[in-house]
């Protein structure tokens, strides 16, 4: 699967990181980052996933956030 730039037109990258979630337990999650403007897609568990599964589910709610701001590209 292909990961459509940022809206800014740089190429995003995929991050692993940590969240707290609400029971007080830490949580690795996986997200598409800008590192130019900042912009961060949706954050994705990994819990109960293999980290190609993850990042494959990161790459694609970014694609779709990145879609609905930019209806009309390819």
């Amino acid at each position: 699967m292909r990961k459509r730039n940022c809206t800014c037109g740089a190429e995003a990258d995929v991050r692993r990181g940590t969240r707290r979630t609400a029971d007080g337990h830490d949580e690795i999650v996986y997200r598409v980052n800008c590192p130019v403007c900042g912009q961060l897609g949706p954050a994705i568990p990994a819990a109960g996933k293999d980290e190609a599964t993850a990042i494959a589910e990161a790459v694609e709610a970014w694609n779709e956030m990145i879609a609905r701001s930019r209806p009309l590209e390819d």
